[in-house]
């Protein structure tokens, strides 16, 4: 009798290093490398070094890098339960402590349903006029022929934003003190994860860079607490995530320390604004790189808007600029890397491969959204791959920007809200042109940023103005 039982497929991946694993590739060319997995299959195995397995008190230890998107719903999604976050690096523990970037299980649950509804529905659009009025105040500050840094202008743009989400008020002297501990912070982040000296020095060693750290948290730190006390002895409450927080209960009905609360403003402060000041950094690269897709855009704002500023309204009939938006979140997603999962016993994948128990699985939305398989040509930036025709045909969970599952990005609607917004007020006054010369890199730290600063050159043009029509 022939044995008929198919085998699952023999995994295997690029070269790595015997004793470190794959990680000085990593550390030299992250992205590169995770493009060059492609070539390996659907599940690319990438043991994790000796060093490793006996750190870990693993053998085999192996990071597994999904490439299919069949692969990536049955884990995020239909099997999400069997596995949990892998543990997260020193720094970044220390940034976002027990937040809902970072919690499991029941208590991430609890969170989520408590956040959820203020990222939502009215929440969400009652802040539509606070961001138009920033993003005009800003651009009316631009004169024509000024060069600027976008990616700065952009950051203190969403962080303004953000600030008075979260607490009710201006930001001001604070946002230099944010900033700069944002970019320590990510940077540090990114180094631990890279090298394993890193990652076990203890952030009380006095390195350059951790007293930097300490400090900026140190400083952030104190501002929270010091609107968290200010708003319990008031009896003010108003309409911010502050004030929700102050009101909110944990799983067993007791209100939320102010080390919860903490928690929760530092994971929206530092991971909100940054994505969304990044996607719109990297939209205005893209604009800037391809003029019939600008000229476009502005016919559309022309005709949809008028003289009249954006509103929540308008955004669905903002239809080319959607497209825009989500395409450049394909080419350059915020969140180029989703977090590590770990699973508790072995998996089946519906591409054929095992996973065994203990398997670090690694879902990379860069490497993904840069498949040829699932967008021919990848690196073009050609917003139509979003037309409603392109929506109903491509593969699901081939584009996953804010994740997917129970671990979906909670700001997703307000993201999209306010990035949407500020292009459609920028676009419809001025135009950027990319000063000549710049090599622009996308730099993977924790959120995907340009490697150095994006110079622009304004122009100012009104919508009204004559441009040509698509027929």
């Amino acid at each position: 009798m022939i044995n008929q039982t198919i085998s699952p497929p023999v995994l295997s991946g690029p070269p790595v290093s015997r004793w470190r694993g794959p990680f000085p590739e990593l550390r030299r060319d992250t992205l590169g490398f995770l493009l060059h997995c492609q070539t390996y299959g659907d599940v690319v195995k990438l043991p994790m070094g000796l060093v490793l397995e006996l750190l870990l008190r693993q053998r085999d230890a192996a990071m597994y890098v999904l490439n299919h998107p069949a692969d990536i719903k049955h884990v995020l999604v239909t099997n999400q339960d069997n596995y949990r976050k892998a543990p997260v690096a020193p720094s970044e523990s220390r940034i976002f402590g027990q937040g809902v970037l970072h919690t499991e299980g029941n208590m991430h649950h609890h969170q989520r349903r408590l956040l959820l509804p203020f990222f939502h529905g009215n929440h969400v659009t009652a802040y539509a006029d606070l961001i138009t009025g920033k993003t005009q105040d800003l651009s009316d500050r631009w004169q024509d022929g000024t060069v600027i840094d976008i990616a700065q202008e952009m950051a203190y743009l969403t962080l303004s934003v953000i600030w008075r989400l979260l607490f009710g008020r201006e930001a001001s002297a604070e946002a230099d003190t944010i900033r700069e501990t944002i970019a320590v912070g990510q940077s540090l982040i990114k180094l631990q994860y890279d090298s394993l000296l890193a990652s076990v020095t203890p952030l009380w060693v006095p390195t350059h860079t951790h007293r930097r750290l300490t400090r900026g948290l140190g400083a952030m730190e104190s501002m929270i607490h010091r609107f968290i006390k200010e708003r319990r002895e008031s009896s003010h409450r108003n309409d911010d995530v502050l004030s929700l927080l102050l009101a909110a209960t944990d799983m067993d009905g007791r209100q939320l320390r102010d080390e919860e609360i903490r928690d929760e403003l530092m994971t929206f402060l530092l991971a909100g604004h940054e994505t969304i000041s990044n996607a719109l950094t990297w939209t205005w690269f893209l604009l800037s790189q391809c003029r019939p897709v600008q000229e476009r855009l502005t016919c559309e704002l022309n005709k949809v808007l008028g003289d009249h500023l954006p509103t929540a309204a308008d955004l669905p009939r903002l239809r080319y600029m959607k497209m825009i938006w989500d395409e450049s979140l394909r080419l350059y997603p915020p969140a180029w890397s989703l977090h590590t999962r770990l699973a508790h016993t072995q998996d089946h994948l519906p591409s054929g491969a095992v996973l065994p128990s203990g398997a670090w699985v690694f879902i990379s939305p860069w490497s993904l959204h840069r498949n040829a398989r699932w967008f021919p040509d990848p690196d073009r930036f050609d917003p139509e791959r979003f037309s409603e025709a392109a929506n109903r045909t491509r593969l699901l969970f081939s584009y996953i920007p804010f994740g997917a599952g129970g671990r979906r990005c909670l700001g997703e609607s307000f993201a999209e809200l306010e990035g949407l917004l500020i292009l459609a007020t920028i676009a419809s006054k001025v135009r950027l042109r990319l000063v000549d010369g710049q090599r622009i890199r996308p730099e993977p730290v924790m959120t995907l940023r340009p490697n150095v600063p994006v110079q622009m050159t304004v122009e100012r043009a009104g919508i009204t103005e004559p441009h040509f029509v698509v027929a």
